[in-house]
């Protein structure tokens, strides 16, 4: 259950990405100090940490020595179970309800709830078996996509399209190891998000509707504003804050849509806590969405939220060229830089995102034309 927590007292961050770093970053200016628990000393949380633990794993054992030396708790999505989350919360304050604890572990649970409660989304079994998934697509049909339902174990983001009955030996093997959600494939016009945060005192700050677009490489680029019709847009506002306040949300979540060509839209699924997505909310917004994510957790006031330009994209920093970064770092007042180095690495080995403004996309398209920002 959340509590109000003070400046001075401990934050505890479980996990060591870049949105981690920010948090932690956002909990020192507001004078809390921060703890670490992460599995690689080399991480971008550590130069913003009071103090951090490096363990092998994330077992009983560092569980119980992290939670037991902080006041409040947060893990990014995909280290813990839900007997480790139970675990932290009888030792310190795990800003997360018992729906979220389950949400946040468990995809089968996730699209149950999602389903019991009006929202619409795609088609979904559970697969233990063979027979199990033979049954299931007489009904889902092909394509599908095969999950793990548990988000902790080694292979959670490994999906597996199934294409037709070829495919089945692939599904076994998965299936080997732990039980699986099949979902339908919502062949989809257009993949949307909206971030929503929230506090004990149940104040929320619902930020601008973003699109991502696929990159090569698995990488993701964020627009806003999003090329969606404004009533879809309202839905989707209107959905993810009923999730919210459904969960007794107490931080942030971050509710990702597909949105078909007749313009029907799908929960596709809600992630709790942070969205390394949402760095687009940096130099875009009046407050980050990781500052705005620590006063939630600390259940510290929500300010108004004030959009702060009329389009953004975030550019990872892995697609653009470094030196032509360095270079508008020390010209730009008006672009967000969401920039780390992890702590033994080169100077130069940075990682984060660049959040290019304007009046439009076009116009944030032509700054990042005439500045030869894109790596060649």
């Amino acid at each position: 259950m959340s509590q109000r927590h003070y400046p001075g007292e401990t934050l505890g961050i479980i996990g060591s990405s870049v949105a981690s770093a920010l948090l932690a970053q956002s909990a020192g200016k507001l004078g809390y100090r921060v703890a670490s628990l992460v599995t690689h000393p080399d991480n971008p949380v550590r130069q913003f940490a009071s103090w951090q633990t490096v363990v092998d794993q994330y077992d009983e054992q560092a569980l119980k020595f992290f939670g037991g030396r902080i006041d409040v708790v947060t893990a990014e999505v995909g280290l813990l179970n839900n007997l480790d989350l139970q675990l932290l919360e009888s030792l310190t304050d795990l800003a997360l309800s018992e729906n979220l604890m389950a949400m946040t572990t468990d995809r089968l649970i996730e699209k149950a709830f999602l389903d019991r409660n009006k929202f619409l989304v795609a088609p979904f079994s559970l697969i233990t078996n063979r027979r199990d998934l033979e049954e299931a697509v007489e009904i889902i049909g092909f394509p599908a996509i095969l999950k793990t339902t548990q988000r902790h174990v080694s292979d959670a983001q490994d999906h597996l399209m199934i294409y037709g009955p070829e495919d089945f030996p692939d599904a076994e093997a998965k299936l080997e190891r732990g039980a699986c959600l099949l979902e339908a494939w919502i062949p989809s016009e257009k993949v949307a998000s909206v971030t929503i945060v929230r506090n004990e005192r149940g104040e929320r700050l619902t930020y601008p509707v973003f699109e991502k677009l696929a990159l090569d490489d698995d990488i993701v680029q964020v627009r806003y504003p999003a090329n969606i019709h404004p009533v879809v847009e309202g839905e989707m506002i209107r959905i993810s804050e009923s999730i919210a306040d459904l969960v007794g949300l107490s931080g942030a979540i971050t509710v990702n849509f597909l949105i078909t060509s007749a313009s029907v839209v799908y929960v596709a699924g809600v992630s709790t806590g942070l969205s390394q997505e949402a760095m687009f909310t940096i130099g875009s917004t009046s407050l980050s969405h990781f500052e705005a994510s620590v006063r939630a957790i600390m259940g510290l006031p929500l300010p108004e939220l004030r959009i702060s330009t009329k389009a953004a994209i975030a550019y990872p920093l892995s697609i653009l060229d470094l030196e032509a970064v360095m270079t508008q770092l020390m010209l730009r007042t008006d672009w967000g830089f969401a920039l780390f180095n992890s702590t033994g690495a080169s100077e130069l080995h940075l990682t984060g995102q660049v959040i290019v403004t304007g009046d439009s996309i076009e116009s944030c398209e032509r700054q990042v034309e005439i500045t030869n920002l894109l790596a060649k």
